[in-house]
């Protein structure tokens, strides 16, 4: 795991693999978006799986704590999802709406787990 008193080598790996996580997450939602309004259910479901392999690695090869890595696998999506789910509603209703939050949460779940996975 992450040092967080120490300096250096370690620190400086850690900040490459964050700042990779969240360039990892930023492209694997739009992907995601893309899949799913061309009705792509299977390339989402490899996009979605690409989030705990993403997760396993930063945290294998990164040393980093698979919730970090988890919160910024999400990130990138937040400031779409906080426009798309409120546009989505007059149209959708409020139930599928609620879909778009949801989607977030479980990319950022799969990544945690991913990465919990490689811990045990």
């Amino acid at each position: 795991m992450e040092q967080l008193t120490g300096a250096g080598h370690r620190s400086m790996r850690a900040g490459l693999t964050y700042a990779a996580v969240a360039a990892a997450g930023a492209g694997l939602f739009f992907m995601s978006f893309g899949a799913i309004f061309t009705g792509s259910w299977t390339m989402l479901g490899f996009l979605l799986l690409g989030y705990a392999g993403v997760g396993a690695c930063a945290v294998q090869v990164g040393a980093v704590r698979p919730g970090m890595v988890a919160l910024l696998l999400a990130v990138p999506a937040v400031p779409w999802v906080s426009w798309l789910f409120p546009a989505s509603i007059p149209e959708a209703g409020l139930p599928r709406a609620l879909l778009w939050p949801a989607l977030v949460l479980l990319m950022g779940g799969l990544g945690w787990l991913g990465g919990r996975a490689v811990i045990r």
